[in-house]
């Protein structure tokens, strides 16, 4: 019985059944299928977040004769240059964008991007490294074999990049927010010996604020309270304020 055909692949590839039968209804990881003299690659499209996991194949198929196609691009071997180099300006994007970022929010957003571009350029590199080895005589996948080896070591570095940027970044606003409450605390603590000062004082008036302006000032000791509070409020204010 013949195995049916996965819609990802295009109705005009007559694969042989070897290959046909050990593909899902998806096209799944990256990976390299070589039966009956016919080499199968099965890649990734370059992944973006909004694309929420769902990769996009990119498939080229290497036929006994040596002829090479590809879906959806055509263009055999020429499509499999451009899907490398489609990672090569992602990759060069997302290390312009790490140079630009200066907040934790924006270091973030850039590893968004390059989380899943990190692993989708090392699984491509693995594939090509496994093409390489098996078709030893096709010298052009020599060049895409190393070419994926470069990107992924810059994409490696554009991550570490990003991470190192995100964790300064949150270092340098912690330090910032530490510096702001300790100056916060300063103020918090002049505004209370203020509050001290004018306690006494404040207290007086609650008092005899109950009674005519005149009868508080000829009542005994009324300017004796005064000066005492005044005093307190003082020897309080005079307190040391501590080192900032």
């Amino acid at each position: 019985m013949e195995t049916k055909r996965p819609t990802f692949l295009p109705k005009s590839w007559d694969l042989p059944e070897s290959i046909r039968k050990r593909l899902g209804d998806a096209a799944g990881r990256q990976r390299l299928m070589d039966e009956e003299g016919h080499l199968l690659l099965i890649l990734h499209q370059a992944p973006e977040p909004e694309d929420q996991e769902i990769r996009k194949p990119a498939l080229f198929w290497n036929q006994p004769g040596g002829e090479w196609k590809s879906y959806p691009e055509g263009g055999g071997l020429a499509a499999l240059d451009a899907h490398i180099e489609t990672y090569h300006k992602n990759i060069h994007s997302q290390d312009e964008a790490v140079e630009l970022a200066n907040t934790p929010r924006q270091y973030f957003d850039v590893m968004k991007h390059v989380t899943p571009l990190l692993r989708a350029t090392r699984n491509m590199q693995a594939v090509m490294q496994q093409a390489r080895e098996a078709r030893p005589e096709e010298r052009r996948l020599i060049n895409f074999r190393d070419r994926a080896v470069e990107l992924e070591r810059a994409i490696e570095l554009v991550a570490e990049d990003a991470k190192a940027g995100m964790e300064f970044s949150l270092a340098e606003n912690t330090e910032e927010q530490s510096r702001f409450a300790h100056d916060a605390a300063i103020e918090a603590r002049k505004l209370n010996r203020l509050a001290a000062f004018f306690f006494p004082l404040a207290t007086l008036v609650a008092i005899f604020g109950m009674s005519p302006p005149a009868e508080v000032i000829r009542m005994p000791g009324f300017w004796a309270v005064i000066g005492v509070g005044i005093l307190a409020g003082l020897i309080i204010r005079g307190l040391p304020m501590g080192r900032k």
